[in-house]
């Protein structure tokens, strides 16, 4: 079958949903990441630019055989703000998988990009049909430089709320905050790399921050002072980690595991058809860096949301210092490869590598 490649448009929007569901991801415990009720609204939250392309069917139109999303968000780069492209929700449909069309997918994306342009991205370690691919050398393909590797840790809430330091509060955040929280992202973010680089105020109803709010944020303070902040976001309304099916073993023992995560904390799995129940946290930032008050804003969140959510999403490249603190928690950790992705030349020699760097697992 023939495809052609153009860009994607609202009408395409109940094909792409059905390409997703049929991409799962195999296991004890076969999962589909999905992006109902619109992929586009998903999109416009993963980059404020979206630049999504479809490979369609000539012979039958609306028929999607592939998808992928380049588009661009700002984040800080050597200490400026620069626009620069995540390349991510790249599915093919099984029966377009022998074909040429991831070769046509890469060669229209060539296009695409500027001269010395590149991409971010990241591939789960478990993808590794995806790795292979990235590593082939393959005519046509941009070479993906490795740039690090990323620990996801979903944190199991619990009941215990911890006691903090008299001159310590933490409290969720109003509308009047919002200029101090502002004031902190600059500050901080300036010094990582990839920080996003957005105006807060665009919780009041922008496409960009769709569910968030100027309650959206703990913060933490030192005497008076604004010293920390940890973004909460529940994104369940524009993605969802769905639950098709269990392994004979793992669905014999699904229930007892459920038991024990009620007694104990952990993430409870639904019955098949249903999809897991945790929030994801965004834009957190503590001054100078300090573990010390990362934990006290993690151990706060983790009893905050108990009842409400069996877990919290957050992530940290590995060298990060910041990464060591979300191994106090019981947790399962996911692991990913980032790739900085060119056709023009390895631009990894232009990045300050003594400034930590920051992935912000919500917009991934």
């Amino acid at each position: 079958m023939s495809y052609r490649i153009r860009p994607a448009e609202q009408g395409d929007n109940e094909a792409i949903l059905t390409l997703l569901q049929g991409t799962p991801q195999q296991g004890a415990v076969t999962l589909n990441f999905e992006r109902q009720p619109d992929y586009f609204r998903g999109a416009r939250v993963a980059c404020e630019q979206p630049d999504v392309w479809v490979a369609e069917a000539r012979d039958a139109p609306g028929k999607v055989g592939a998808v992928y999303n380049v588009g661009w968000r700002h984040v800080w780069v050597n200490g400026e703000v620069r626009p620069i492209r995540y390349a991510h929700d790249l599915r093919i449909a099984p029966e377009c998988r022998n074909g040429m069309i991831l070769h046509r997918l890469f060669r229209h994306l060539r296009k695409q990009l500027a001269e010395g342009e590149w991409m971010q991205t990241t591939v789960l370690q478990d993808n590794q049909a995806s790795l292979a691919t990235v590593a082939s050398g393959r005519a046509g393909l941009p070479t993906y430089y490795p740039a690090g590797t990323i620990e996801t840790s979903m944190l199991y809430t619990r009941q215990r709320m911890p006691r903090l330091p008299a001159d310590i509060a933490i409290r969720q955040s109003g509308s009047a905050d919002l200029p101090d929280i502002a004031a902190l992202l600059k500050a901080q973010g300036q010094h990582k790399q990839f920080f996003p680089y957005w105006d807060v105020n665009r919780v009041h109803g922008d496409e960009y921050c769709y569910g968030l709010n100027a309650s959206s944020f703990l913060l933490l303070r030192i005497g008076g002072e604004l010293k920390g902040v940890l973004g909460f976001w529940d994104q369940k309304p524009i993605k969802q980690t769905r639950v098709l099916g269990y392994t004979r073993g793992m669905g014999m023992m699904r229930h007892l595991y459920n038991t024990h995560s009620v007694l104990r904390g952990g993430m409870r799995l639904p019955a098949p058809g249903g999809v897991l129940s945790y929030l994801s946290l965004h834009s957190v930032i503590v001054s100078n860096d300090d573990p010390e008050l990362l934990r006290l804003l993690l151990d706060y969140a983790v009893a905050f949301f108990h009842g409400r959510y069996d877990a919290l999403i957050c992530g940290f490249f590995q060298q990060d210092r910041l990464a060591k603190v979300a191994e106090r928690y019981r947790r399962r950790l996911l692991l990913s490869e980032h790739f900085l992705v060119s056709y023009d030349g390895d631009p990894r020699g232009t990045l300050d590598m003594n400034r930590p760097w920051y992935v912000e697992v919500a917009r991934l």
